[in-house]
Formats: structure tokens, sequence, C-alpha cells
């Protein structure tokens, strides 16, 4: 006989989030996070709970979407539990709209979460959403990260900062979730979307039922899973330990390898590292397609020297050394300093410095040039090209120069902008990939 969620259940999952911590929960209406909300509940009587909060996103994809939110405002006030209602601040594209909708949901959830001191938010994907997730990227060739589905714990970046995502129920059924609502006695919203087939998860879970019969239902899947995960895991131990031996992380934003030993490494692992890389640092939802990053490596391996742009990350090579830096033309836009939320580009930390009259973008050709003009020198160690996506200072036209350089510059001596990277940064950056 299978267990029953229970309180406790949750709580233990949850750990090492105990009476201390602020967690939000992720509430749609649906059964699967109304059971969630059911279980919260209860577990908020406990003595060593976390703190809950509620948050519920509006989308402004259905009209209808705004009654449900605020119902689900009322039951968490019937039940005790805070509500908050994120809305969307800007209309969605219509292409890969449910890709677009989750990263609005967590940009939104992740600045709430920054502002009010919430540690995680806690989602109700259960084994069948794991199941849909490994058939999806099974279909697209996935390799072990891929196959490796969802995480219990990750942590994404989003514009308004990092997020960190729990998922404690990953071992159960949707049908039990649901159930937990059904006996709360709590209303579970239908979501049209779920019906849709021209979306490809909707399509598999219509298959589930069937594979099932074969020997290939959730449960197994979700095993599958967890295998790849492991997998995955030992596989980043051993190159986050040749990067911690041999890598060095340049203060102007670069990764420098030495490209005789990242030439010897196995392919699939020099894949992980660049494509992990831009995935980062290009800002995308998901890793690059494997044949992308498998062109750049080959003409790493063929030609002595070289350059080549994937995914706003732009990579060199040298007889001795890789180099793996930004693309200047995919730099934020210029920002009020002000609007910088403590990391510009994901590479370097602005400490709590705060100006009204200036803004922050990358320096560019002409700023490179300017500063060479007024005598400032650049690390010939790097190539050139990497000078251009620097942080510049600028009023209006004028640049009053780069911090990250000149830091004996009387203009600058407000603005501390450091290199984010230290040892196991990307450890970090590999472990939120997962899932």
């Amino acid at each position: 006989m299978p267990y029953k969620l229970k309180p406790a259940t949750l709580l233990h999952r949850l750990q090492p989030y105990g009476a201390e911590a602020h967690l939000a929960l992720a509430v749609s209406g649906g059964g699967d996070s109304m059971g969630l909300l059911a279980l919260a509940a209860q577990a908020q009587t406990y003595d060593h709970a976390p703190r809950f909060s509620v948050l519920s996103v509006d989308h402004k994809l259905r009209p209808e979407a705004a009654a449900e939110v605020a119902q689900v405002a009322q039951i968490c006030r019937d039940l005790g539990l805070a509500h908050v209602i994120l809305s969307a601040d800007k209309s969605l594209p219509e292409h890969d709209i449910q890709q677009q909708a989750r990263q609005l949901r967590y940009r939104l959830m992740a600045g709430w979460c920054a502002e009010h001191g919430a540690q995680a938010v806690v989602l109700a994907h259960h084994r069948d959403d794991q199941a849909e997730t490994v058939l999806m990227r099974m279909a697209r060739g996935s390799g072990v990260q891929g196959l490796g589905g969802m995480a219990p714990r990750q942590k994404i970046h989003t514009d308004a900062g990092p997020l960190t995502l729990l998922r404690p129920f990953l071992r159960d059924s949707g049908a039990a979730l649901k159930q937990l609502a059904i006996e709360a006695g709590l209303p579970i919203i239908h979501d049209p979307s779920n019906d849709d087939t021209s979306f490809e998860r909707v399509r598999w879970r219509r298959l589930l039922p069937k594979l099932e019969a074969e020997g290939l239902g959730a449960a197994r899947l979700a095993e599958m899973a967890d295998t790849m995960r492991g997998a995955q895991a030992a596989l980043d131990a051993k190159l986050t330990l040749w990067l911690d031996a041999y890598a060095a992380w340049h203060d102007y934003g670069v990764l420098c390898l030495p490209r005789p030993l990242f030439g010897a490494l196995p392919v699939a692992q020099q894949q992980r590292l660049l494509g992990r890389f831009v995935q980062y640092f290009g800002h995308h939802p998901h890793p690059l397609k494997r044949k992308k990053t498998a062109h750049v490596l080959a003409l790493i391996a063929a030609r002595p020297h070289g350059a080549a742009v994937l995914g706003g990350v732009h990579v060199r090579w040298r007889q001795a050394t890789v180099f793996m830096g930004r693309e200047t033309a995919a730099c934020p836009t210029a920002l009020p300093l002000n609007a910088v939320k403590g990391v510009w580009d994901r590479r370097f930390a602005l400490n709590d410095i705060r100006a009204d009259d200036v803004h922050v973008a990358a320096l560019g050709q002409a700023g490179v040039q300017e500063l060479r003009h007024r005598g400032v020198v650049f690390d010939a160690r790097l190539p050139a090209a990497y000078f251009a996506a620097l942080p510049g200072i600028f009023a209006g036209e004028k640049l009053h120069g780069c911090p990250i350089i000149e830091k004996n510059n009387d203009n600058l001596t407000d603005f501390g902008f450091s290199s984010v990277y230290r040892e196991g940064f990307f450890r970090d950056i590999l472990e939120s990939a997962q899932g």
C-alpha cells in the first residue's frame, strides 16, 4: 500500500528549511498546486514549519485568470496563509507561449522573493510532470543532462536575480496531490491549456497510459531521471575539479582555459563546459543543441587560432589558450545605475552604489579607443575583442570610465564594480543546469 502524503512528509522534504525560513508556494489553483496548498496549510501548525507565503501569477493570457487568482487568494485567507497576486508586467509573444509564461512567472517570483526575504519557491511538480519532461527530451535526442529531467532543488537565474526552486513531489503522482485538495474541500480550477494538443507536453501526457501498458510508465521514467541526474552529477564533479585545477577567471569577465588540456578532455565534457557557459552568460532558458557546440569545438581542434560567436558568447583561441567571454553586441542596453539589480550582465557586481545621473553599458569599440587615448592600458594577455564588453560608466554620451580597469580614476571612486567570479563559481552554474 503506497504511503499517503502527510504534513510531516512535506516538512521532511523541505529540509534544511525550518522554523527560521520563509518559503513561497507557487499556487495556480489547479489540482496539483491546490494539493500543495492543502498540505502546507496543515503543516503550518507545526512548530518547526517554515513561514509560508503563497504566490499566484496572472499571466494576462485568459480573461478568467484574474478571477481564478482572486479565488486562490480568498482560499488562502480562509486557511490563514499570506497570499500575493503577481500580475504580468508585459505582454507575452505568441511563439513558445508556455516557455515565455514560465520565464515571466519565475522572474516575477524571483523579484518578490528577493524583496521579501523568501529563500525559495516550492513547486507542485510531480512524477507525471517528470515523466512528460523526460519523454519530450528523449524525443529531442537529449543526453545525460536532459534525461535527468527536473531536479528536486534547482537554482535558476532570471532577469530579476537568482531563484531557488524546490520540487518535493517528484516521487508522487499528480493524482495523489489532487486527492489531498479534494479531501480538504478545496476547489480545483481547470486550465483549458491542459487539454490543448497544440502543446507538446499535452500530447505526451495523452500517450503516457499507452506507454504505461508497455512497462514505460511515469514511475519507470522518473526512476531513469534519478539515475541520469546521478550520472550527470558525477561527471560534473570531475569537470569542476578540472576547472579548479586548470581554469582561470580573468577580472575582465573571461574564462581562460589551457588549450592542450582542454582538448584532452572527453568531448562530452567539452560540450558541457561550453554549452553551460553559453547558456548562463547568453541568458538562454535551455542548453544549446549539441550540434552547435560540436561545430565550435571542431573549429578549435582544427585551427591553430580563430574565433566564433555562439549564443551571445565570444569564443577565441590561440596556440596555448581557449578564451570564453561575452559578445559585446549581446550585452545589456544602457541601464540607469539605479536599475542594476546587484549584478550587471551576470559578470560584474555593483557594491550597493546608487547614482541618479549615470548609467552603465558596455564600453563598445568607441569606449575602448577613448580610454586608450586617455592612456589606459588594457591587459594584453587577453584578445582585444573582450575589452569592448567591459562595463563603462556614462553620463549621457560622456564616458566617465571603466571601474574594472581604472582603479585610481577620481571620476569612478564611487562605483564599486568587481568581478563575480570566484572559486567554485562554475560549480554553481553547473548545478543550476539540473532541471
